[in-house]
């Protein structure tokens, strides 16, 4: 009977080693997948960051040259042949004679 015993005691440990090599290799696999799924996450994320990056880059080249045209205008606007013009057509302003003119020395 002790040979019975001692058979059906090895049977059930070589059972319980291995449900302990199942439960190992599911755990690995559940590892291995959520790993995965990061991997095709973070692939997403830097797909989406880089598109965004892109649109940013095309609407910098877009402020860049607005930038340039207004200061095109600008200095049109501030040109002083164009303020000595309107100062005499619109404000009927005359540059003062030399004779008036005090220099102040500092």
């Amino acid at each position: 009977m002790s040979s019975h015993r001692q058979s059906h005691q090895d049977s059930l440990e070589s059972k319980g080693q291995g449900f302990g090599s199942v439960l190992l290799l599911i755990v690995l696999w559940l590892v291995v997948l959520a790993s995965a799924i990061g991997v095709v996450y973070s692939t997403y994320l830097s797909r989406q960051l880089f598109n965004e990056f892109e649109s940013l880059k095309r609407e910098e080249n877009e402020l860049q040259v607005e930038w340039g045209q207004l200061l095109l205008e600008k200095s049109t606007w501030s040109a002083q042949v164009r303020v000595e013009r309107l100062a005499k057509n619109k404000l009927d302003m005359l540059p003062p004679d030399p004779a008036a003119v005090t220099m102040v020395k500092p």
